[in-house]
């Protein structure tokens, strides 16, 4: 008779066997299609020198007698296509099987476990109440105890063998996993042929890319958050960007080594460009400012020089020159009173509401923020057509900066969306475990949304430093 005790303790040790079977195919249907190629050019040369005979061609005898060196390495090249082609079609094919075995047994489990933990423990009672029962009830409770473990019995054993199929489907994909990556290594090993040194860099991060994909992820988190924190405090940007940076670089290596998916490299070159967008709207905004103040100033002095007479008229560019500190001072405080509560008077914002944040990412920063301010109150110095142009100029950056945000929060929604949901980064659970209809509709979405990411790890094909695909 199965122990209730350790069917139970063991078909909780069960969990979903990963493993994506379509992305496998994906990569073998791409090796067979080139094995397939590879035998219809090794067809097309061999009728090529066929027909030579027949035509005087320097160039047609030349391939000819370069035909006996390169078509045996061209059936080398075949043959080890074929092997990874085939090969990695039969492990998709065991896994997914195995993977139906396994959710079977995840859904016995889920079926008969709890009504097997609440048996053993009546069993138990029973055991207790039998040990101390009266002589005249002893009867009866030993038939009760013995109707408790018949019931259990089935359910017991239908969990032993939910373990036992599960156990078995893991040692299929094992074994399956291990005869593919020795075959593909004997096909490799044998035909003599030498890989390049990109070849030989693409397996290397597929061996690593385990602790590849986490320190991306690392990477990612910190640039995302020193993104957000630079919209604040500018002087976190260049990290931020340094960052981002890293971030797209293992993503693009990942791609391109066949191990990551080229979604993943659009949206973090998106949030590398919003990065330098911001840098320089930011850079427009305070120049704008800089020189609206200038301009002010310059302007009040002008219109305070003026007197009356030719001699007045000459001396108006001195008294204007000698004016100008008094009148920027004057700008400057006109400045400050514009700046709404919650931002200091240089413009750097004192955060004391969620009011002031978002009046500073809808600025596009905090100088986008303070412009807007300053634009919208001050009047001191103000007017004609340099004013209006810079006026102009300011707002369109920090409009700029604003749409920016924006675009920045969207890339990163979507970039970090999947992980919320199907978990995964740093190990984490996702939003797809949560029990109910909430956990089962997430998850389907996740389920969608990971085949349109993962289709986009061959969608273009496989990628050299030379530029060529295939």
């Amino acid at each position: 008779m199965v122990s209730r005790t350790d069917a139970l303790m063991r078909a909780s040790e069960m969990e979903p066997l990963d493993g994506d079977p379509a992305g496998i195919r994906r990569h073998a249907n791409r090796y067979t299609r080139v094995a397939e190629k590879v035998a219809q050019a090794v067809a097309d040369l061999r009728s090529t020198i066929a027909d030579a005979d027949s035509h005087e061609s320097d160039a047609m005898d030349e391939l000819a007698r370069q035909a006996d060196d390169v078509i045996p390495k061209l059936s080398k090249i075949q043959n080890r296509y074929e092997v990874a082609g085939s090969e990695l079609a039969t492990f998709a094919d065991v896994l997914e099987e195995a993977q139906a075995t396994v959710d079977a047994s995840l859904r016995t489990r889920e079926t008969l476990a709890d009504d097997v933990a609440r048996y053993d423990a009546q069993i138990s009672e029973a055991q207790s109440s039998l040990q101390w029962a009266p002589t005249e009830e002893i009867e009866s409770r030993r038939d009760e105890l013995v109707r408790l473990e018949n019931a259990a019995a089935p359910m017991a054993q239908s969990l032993a063998d939910a373990r036992t199929a599960y156990d078995g489907a893991l040692q299929d994909v094992r074994t399956a996993g291990d005869k593919a990556e020795d075959a593909i290594n004997e096909a490799v090993d044998a035909d003599g042929l030498t890989d390049s040194r990109w070849d030989r860099f693409k397996s290397w991060v597929t061996e690593n890319m385990g602790w590849i994909k986490a320190l991306k992820d690392v990477l990612a988190i910190i640039a995302t958050v020193l993104a957000v924190l630079s919209i604040f405090f500018p002087v976190l940007l260049p990290f931020a960007i340094a960052f981002a940076a890293a971030t797209l670089l293992l993503s693009t290596t990942l791609a391109a080594t066949g191990n990551g998916s080229w979604l993943d490299v659009a949206l973090d070159t998106v949030a590398l460009l919003t990065l330098g967008v911001g840098a320089a709207a930011g850079a427009v905004v305070k120049g704008a400012q800089a020189l609206l103040r200038g301009t002010r100033a310059t302007r009040l002095a002008w219109a305070g020089a003026r007197r009356p007479g030719i001699f007045g008229a000459l001396l108006r560019p001195a008294r204007a020159v000698l004016g100008y500190g008094d009148e920027a001072a004057r700008v400057a405080d006109d400045f400050a009173r514009a700046l709404p509560d919650g931002m200091l008077a240089l413009g750097r914002p004192a955060y004391r509401s969620l009011d002031d944040l978002g009046r500073v990412f809808r600025g596009g920063g905090v100088d986008g923020a303070a412009f807007r301010a300053i634009a919208d109150v001050t009047r001191l110095g103000a007017g004609g057509l340099v004013d209006d142009a810079v006026l102009a100029l300011g707002r369109g950056a920090a409009n700029a900066g604003y749409a920016n945000n924006l675009v920045s929060a969207g890339a990163s929604f979507v970039s970090w969306h999947d992980d919320a949901i199907n978990g995964g980064v740093l190990g984490l659970p996702g939003l797809r475990d949560l029990p109910g209809a909430v956990g089962d509709g997430l998850g389907s979405y996740g389920d969608w949304w990971s085949e349109v990411d993962g289709g986009t790890v061959d969608v273009i094909g496989e990628w050299d430093p030379a530029g060529r695909s295939s």
